[in-house]
């Protein structure tokens, strides 16, 4: 008889085990079977939630572009503190916090160079400007522990006096929302009148964290080489 309860409680326990799994395993399932098209088409759509709700927060931005010597020792530096706000119109204000003399020496910073840390970096890809970009699927990778889709991202054509993102993004596979991404404003540009000279942008790798239920760019920063200078780092802090 006491056998007999065993065996029973086991085949309960192992019944009771399977129908818990169950769910889990067709839950798998079903995100394995979610499409890439309907994976773009959702976070697209949460970006642009988040960029909705982007446009009624506050917070400080700490813009730093340096050059470092062979050394990795710092040697120049532009930087911009500002806080952004709202004024008494509820209108989206920008006022300076800070910002020290620019001691770069090898580059210099342009006003597109300023416009693109305001308006590319972080990259933002809703469903208003999905339409402009090829978006190939570029597999599964890890972000921190968190599984996600990979994509790489390049404009279908570019207009005139248009500027777009090129690179990498990686979004969530559970709740469908950029973590980071990997990347850099197009098209490079040419400057200076008659003496033309090619004005290079740099690839920003940014992360992104959760706050409130969205994932706010958490900072951006870049190292590369660029023509004769020996390295270049830039940093965007959000």
């Amino acid at each position: 008889m006491y056998n007999k309860d065993i065996m029973l409680l086991r085949k309960l326990g192992l019944l009771l085990l399977m129908c818990g799994l169950a769910p889990a395993a067709l839950l798998a399932q079903d995100a394995a079977e979610v499409p890439r098209e309907e994976v773009i088409r959702r976070f697209a759509a949460k970006e642009k939630e988040f960029a909705l709700a982007r446009a009624n927060y506050t917070y400080q931005q700490d813009v730093r572009v340096q050059e470092l010597d062979a050394n990795e020792r710092v040697v120049g530096e532009y930087r911009m503190v500002s806080d952004i706000t709202f004024d008494e119109k509820g209108r989206r204000a920008e006022k300076i916090v800070s910002a020290p003399p620019d001691t770069l020496k090898r580059i210099s910073l342009t006003p597109q160079d300023l416009q693109d840390m305001r308006e590319i970096q972080p990259f933002v890809l809703t469903t208003d400007d999905i339409g402009k970009y090829n978006i190939k699927d570029a597999g599964k990778e890890k972000v921190d522990e968190i599984d996600c889709y990979t994509f790489e991202v390049e404009p279908k054509k570019i207009e005139k006096g248009q500027r777009y993102f090129q690179g990498k993004i990686w979004v969530d596979d559970r709740d469908l929302q950029v973590v980071k991404t990997y990347g850099k404003a197009v098209p490079d540009l040419c400057v200076g009148g008659d003496k033309c000279s090619e004005n290079l942008f740099p690839r920003f790798e940014t992360y992104r964290e959760q706050i409130d239920g969205y994932w706010f760019p958490r900072s951006e920063e870049h190292t590369s080489e660029l023509q004769s200078l020996a390295y270049l780092v830039c940093r965007l802090l959000l």
